[in-house]
């Protein structure tokens, strides 16, 4: 396996942990994986950028125009990543709009950001993680439904094992692991987007 995931999000919406679990349970199942953080000086709220190479890599940086897959955790940070892709490219988007602050622009709505995505993007999955972290009680599992719906997306069971990434969540996640778990099996459910 070697496949470059590019995330792209905003502070404090778990990129870090969602990439630390995922580069965990990489190397637990025996591949070589690489985590590197490109957010320079982002702050909550601001915009942050993780990248995770796994197999056979060496520098741990995804070139423009490299991603196999963009994880975008809010949905204007997915056009910001599309220097990343290349018409090969799979993006997962979380439906959820966070508006930047002290902007006097009109944002458009997050039913034309999504149309806008989807008539440029060839291979795209748009999830609603953040509601899903909601029927949780806390948007903080955001992240482990969005990791759920990259590994059922991608078929990654064929090379991590789902019980894997579950040791990496307890291992890498100190509180409220079961919810994190629970979060995490929620997401596995995106991966019936595959087939419609």
């Amino acid at each position: 396996m070697r496949l470059n995931i590019y995330l792209a999000g905003v502070g404090g919406q778990g990129l870090v942990t969602f990439a630390t679990v995922l580069g965990d349970a990489a190397i637990r199942a025996g591949y070589k994986a690489l985590v590197a953080e490109t957010h320079g000086l982002s702050q909550r709220g601001g915009s942050i950028d993780v990248h995770v190479r796994i197999g056979d890599v060496d520098a741990p940086l995804i070139p423009r125009g490299g991603a196999d897959v963009v994880v975008a955790f809010e949905i204007l940070e997915a056009f910001r990543a599309i220097g990343y892709a290349n018409e090969g490219t799979v993006f997962i988007v979380n439906r959820r709009l966070i508006r930047p602050p002290a902007t006097k622009q009109r944002i458009p709505s997050i039913n034309e950001l999504e149309n806008a995505l989807r008539s440029s993007i060839r291979r795209i999955y748009i999830v609603n993680a953040y509601d899903d972290a909601i029927k949780l009680g806390n948007v903080i599992y955001e992240n482990m439904v969005i990791l759920g719906a990259l590994y059922s997306i991608m078929g990654l069971n064929q090379y991590i094992p789902q019980n894997i990434v579950e040791e990496s969540i307890k291992a890498n996640i100190r509180r409220d692991v079961d919810r994190n778990i629970k979060a995490f099996t929620m997401g596995l459910r995106y991966g019936n987007l595959r087939d419609k």
